[in-house]
């Protein structure tokens, strides 16, 4: 019995020994492994890399095309000058003299067209040149957010391990900052976006006021050179009325006071020419400004722009108004950039619409199972972070920052509508303005002057026969002044008119 029993522990020890040194030889073949190159995480050339999670660079590239779009149409004013009639041959040829300041002074003291003031303005007016500037500043917000998106990944650059068969081969981004759409970067991008392209709007309000500054003085300047021309043929008439009436007393037929009154009136035209000379130069200073030009100019030979040929219906305007108007496409971009701020804010405050379990952060998972250190994706979600620090880096303080900006994006959001609702009122008096002055300006050149003419003409006549008394041949005389000057001050007023209601709309008409 003794030697079965020592038979079996002696088998049982050589098996357990045998056992023991196949186990040795295995966990020295494991530790003496190398893997073939092709496992390595560095493809060799013809290997297609696996494809990565884009990240923010879709993004960022669309960032880079709005910054290029907004530079190229800020450094070219052409475009904003064919938006208001200008024909390309004379933006062409201004264009080449507008910088050189000789050249230009030489040009407008030949003549003054409106088209061409209207293009000098806006390529040399300071007031928009400073708005542009104001632009171009602003744009430079695009870099911005590009350059911390490539700040963070030049110091995720700094996290790649040296062997590239331990650990992946680049820093990894986290998916929270891209996930989900836009992310981050597109709110940055699009509270930028929406900044300079509300400062652009506003660049265009200047440019327009601008534009309106110079048709009003365009035709103010129109005005007083008509009234000085009438002036002096008025004052013409009268010296040969004053000749009638001299003969007429020395025949007996009238007294002297006929005589006195004529050159009392002609003395007092006279006196309105130097008026008019002195308002004259006052429009030519107020024009050099709005041009950026010396003020010891003399404007030249002011040739009269075409009045438009109609005005369009008033109910016409006002959905062209609220669509166009500069001051409303200004507010609503200022609304989308609070928008995009409170929505960025609340990122950072509020939990998230999902859980996370679908996003990985980029780690490499070496073991799977329910013995893996790490899971893929993740499988609970915490109320707070470690050492109970929240789970979001605002959660849990008061927002006032973010209840004032709220507040304020609902108090854009009734401006928007009070001035929708105003735009309306303000479209309807301008065009009864403009409709009103067409009219008037039609019925006094079309009807009224050439009666007023033949009144004239009638009570030189009567008067020289001595048949009608000095006080209707000199109420005639007044009264064709009275409608030349009319017709002058309605044509200006027409155009004035005009220029104020195409700059509500924000459109030419």
């Amino acid at each position: 019995m003794k030697i079965i029993i020592s038979g079996i522990f002696i088998l049982s020890i050589l098996c357990v020994s045998l056992l023991y040194a196949d186990y040795d030889s295995m966990k020295k073949d494991l530790e003496e492994y190398t893997p073939q190159k092709s496992f390595a995480i560095i493809a060799e050339p013809g290997v297609q890399e696996a494809k990565t999670f884009p990240g923010n660079a879709p993004i960022v590239a669309e960032i880079k095309t709005l910054k290029k779009g907004y530079e190229k149409e800020i450094s070219n004013p052409n475009s904003r000058l064919i938006e208001i009639g200008v024909d390309e041959k004379i933006l062409k040829r201004l264009s080449g003299i507008s910088s050189d300041q000789d050249a230009l002074i030489k040009h407008i003291e030949q003549k003054i067209r409106l088209n061409e003031i209207r293009v000098i303005a806006v390529l040399r007016n300071p007031a928009i040149q400073a708005a542009q500037k104001k632009v171009m500043a602003e744009i430079q917000s695009f870099d911005q957010v590009m350059n911390l998106d490539s700040t963070l990944k030049q110091y995720a650059s700094f996290t790649k391990p040296i062997n590239n068969k331990v650990g992946p081969l680049k820093g990894k981004d986290s998916i929270k900052m891209n996930y989900p759409f836009p992310g981050l970067s597109a709110l940055k991008g699009r509270i930028v976006q929406s900044q300079v392209a509300m400062l652009m709007e506003k660049m265009k309000i200047i440019n327009k006021q601008v534009i309106r500054d110079v048709e009003k003085a365009y035709w103010d300047f129109i005005f007083v050179v008509k009234s000085t021309k009438i002036t002096t043929e008025t004052i013409d008439a009268f010296e040969r009325l004053g000749g009638v009436a001299t003969s007429l007393y020395k025949s007996g037929k009238t007294s002297f006071q006929d005589v006195i009154k004529i050159n009392i009136k002609i003395e007092e035209l006279k006196e309105d020419l130097v008026t008019l000379k002195a308002k004259k130069k006052n429009i030519e200073i107020r024009i050099l400004e709005l041009l950026n030009l010396p003020a010891n100019i003399r404007l030249g030979k002011a040739i009269v722009a075409q009045q438009p040929p109609k005005t369009p219906r008033a109910e016409a305007l006002f959905s062209l108004a609220r669509e166009h108007r500069q001051e409303l496409k200004a507010i609503r971009f200022q609304i989308s950039k609070l928008e995009s701020m409170v929505e960025m804010s609340e990122s950072m405050i509020e939990a998230p619409l999902t859980l996370g379990f679908s996003t990985s952060e980029n780690d490499i998972v070496n073991t799977t199972g329910t013995d893996a250190p790490n899971e893929a994706f993740a499988t609970k979600t915490m109320a707070a972070m470690k050492n109970n620090t929240p789970a979001k880096p605002l959660y849990g303080l008061d927002e006032p920052w973010l209840a004032q900006t709220r507040q304020n994006l609902s108090s854009l959001r009734q401006t928007l509508l009070t001035q929708e609702n105003a735009t309306t009122r303000m479209v309807r008096n301008a065009w009864f303005k403009t409709d009103k002055n067409r009219r008037e300006f039609s019925l006094y050149q079309n009807r009224i002057l050439p009666l007023a003419k033949s009144a004239l003409d009638v009570s030189t006549k009567e008067y020289e026969a001595g048949s009608i008394p000095f006080s209707q041949a000199i109420d005639s005389y007044t009264y064709w002044l009275k409608v030349k000057l009319t017709i002058a001050k309605k044509q200006a007023d027409l155009g004035t008119s005009f220029a104020e209601l195409e700059n509500i709309v924000g459109k030419q008409l």
